[in-house]
């Protein structure tokens, strides 16, 4: 008993150490204040330009996220890189391919019999899968993974990415970094490490993972000469180079056909630039009509969540033998290999809310994207009409950095005291952060603003305050008019006037105004 009872002391002692540690880290979301934040460094590149955001700013840290972004230019490759937490990239414009290295996988690609000879013998190239991507795209990047994306069009490619520096599958400290594969060039985030006081860890902040091996190991390794060692390590590279490089003559990669020919991309494009000039209410039957034929499409997604649901309730059945369902996967509904690693989440998609008259919502979670539950993060883009908002709601289970996509709106945060952190505009290119349970509401400044949410939480919810199936709209009649000292009928208008649950369409009178 006295050896139980002092193992127990000891638990308690160390348990509260570890509370003191990670109580600065709580205090840091104590914010008073929030800022639409433009990113602070550019990085130039042959073939692009990477920017970021201090994620030293009380808003990051309190998410516990880094943000970045980056441009490719026509026939641009950013190069292999791997990095110390899970990210989710969204793609804000452009088409082009993406790949990634798993461990243990084979390579599932490779060239037909007839290919080139070398060193007199055929020579086969082999490589893991390939991968499509496009503008409105959620690309999955687990922690570790080497990562490589390239544009093949016109269009440059601008992908915003959020690193969440601080999942359980970082073992490193609160700074995001990137492991390159190749090059000798500037990383984007150690200036901040730098910043930030902490310690150098080489002089020379351009070399590449390989760059401090000695060289004979690497000829060793690889079975190389020295020539072909120097160039892996980047001896003598140009640093104007940088992480996006150009690719003479373009890119030549095995992969399957596109699905769908470019010159049928191009007439939907058409098709959604002729759109926007149709008034609202033919435009809405129109959208309407594709999100049937997208439901009709996809069978299997509906029967999916269905799968989910029933295994949630075997879940909750079988919770008194001590397996939960996640802990329960046999990895046969989804093998790491061959794992969906993005999902279209753009303005063509079939959208969770939607109102003709004020906007589309869609949400990509890991009901969605199974992925998603490993990365333990989800998304959400939107888009509103001139003078519509989306009404006060919160994060139940996540931190959400909002980044604005195109046009202008208002938007009003509020914090656990009731007091207003922040109160302006977000505009495009700039980023705002939204702490767990802090209440938001915006209204569009523009005809169109659209934006991305990056959330902290593989299924992250909200709480609606107001509108229909709202928290007010649940509450009993006479506890709405007893909470806030209300006559029943002010009650019931507060409860009632709002038909709508999330996006709200623009008044008449803001609408004559604006016209």
């Amino acid at each position: 008993k006295l050896l139980a009872l002092s193992l127990s002391f000891c638990f308690l002692l160390l348990g509260g150490c570890f509370a003191l540690t990670e109580q600065p880290q709580q205090n840091e979301c104590q914010l008073e204040r929030l800022d639409a934040l433009e990113p602070d460094n550019r990085i130039e590149s042959e073939g692009g330009l990477i920017e970021t955001w201090n994620p030293n700013n009380k808003q990051f840290r309190c998410a516990g996220v880094a943000l970045s972004r980056a441009t490719l230019q026509r026939n641009a490759l950013r190069r292999p890189y791997y990095s110390n937490a899970p990210q989710e990239i969204f793609i804000q414009q452009g088409n082009g391919y993406f790949g990634m290295v798993f461990p243990g996988c084979p390579e599932t690609f490779e060239e037909p019999q007839e290919s080139e000879q070398g060193e007199g013998r055929r020579y086969r190239d082999r490589h893991q899968k390939v991968n499509r991507f496009r503008e409105g795209d959620i690309i999955a990047v687990p922690t570790g993974i080497v990562f490589w994306m390239y544009n093949d069009q016109d269009t440059p490619v601008i992908a915003v990415s959020l690193t969440d520096i601080r999942s359980s599958n970082n073992q490193l400290d609160q700074m995001p970094r990137r492991f390159y594969l190749a090059g000798n060039h500037e990383q984007e985030f150690l200036r901040y490490q730098h910043q930030q006081g902490g310690k150098q860890e080489q002089e020379n902040e351009g070399n590449n993972i390989f760059s401090g091996f000695k060289r004979d190991f690497l000829e060793d390794a690889f079975n190389v000469n020295r020539h072909i060692v120097d160039r892996l390590q980047g001896r003598n590279e140009d640093e104007e180079k940088g992480a996006i490089v150009k690719v003479k003559g373009g890119l030549s990669i095995i992969s399957p056909p596109e699905k769908q020919a470019r010159h049928q991309r191009g007439s939907r494009q058409e098709e959604d630039e002729d759109e926007e000039k149709q008034p609202r209410h033919q435009r809405g039957s129109r959208q309407e009509e594709e999100e049937d034929e997208d439901e009709e499409r996809q069978p299997r997604h509906q029967r999916r969540r269905g799968e989910e649901e029933e295994e949630d309730k075997k879940e909750r059945r079988g919770s008194q033998k001590g397996k939960s369902r996640r802990q329960g996967d046999n990895g046969l509904e989804e093998t790491v290999c061959t794992a969906k690693l993005r999902l279209n989440i753009g303005p063509s998609s079939s959208p969770d809310i939607y109102n003709p008259e004020a906007g589309r919502i869609k949400t990509v979670t890991s009901l969605d994207l199974p992925v998603l539950r490993w990365l333990k993060l989800s998304a959400e883009h939107g888009s509103l009409h001139k003078n519509a908002m989306f009404v006060p709601h919160y994060n139940l289970n996540a931190n959400s950095i909002i980044y604005a996509l195109k046009g202008r709106a208002r938007l009003q945060v509020v914090n656990c005291n009731g007091n207003t952190v922040f109160d302006g505009e977000l505009e495009a290119g700039r980023a705002l952060t939204v702490p767990q349970n802090y209440a938001v509401a915006a209204k569009s400044l523009s005809d169109r603003f659209s934006y991305v949410a990056f959330k902290t939480n593989d299924r992250a919810g909200i709480a609606r305050l107001a509108g229909t199936s709202s928290v007010i709209n649940n509450l009993p009649l006479d506890v709405v008019a007893a909470t806030f000292n209300l006559q029943r009928n002010e009650a019931r208008q507060l409860k009632s006037n709002n038909p709508f649950k999330f996006l709200v369409p623009a008044r008449e009178s803001e609408n004559r105004a604006s016209a």
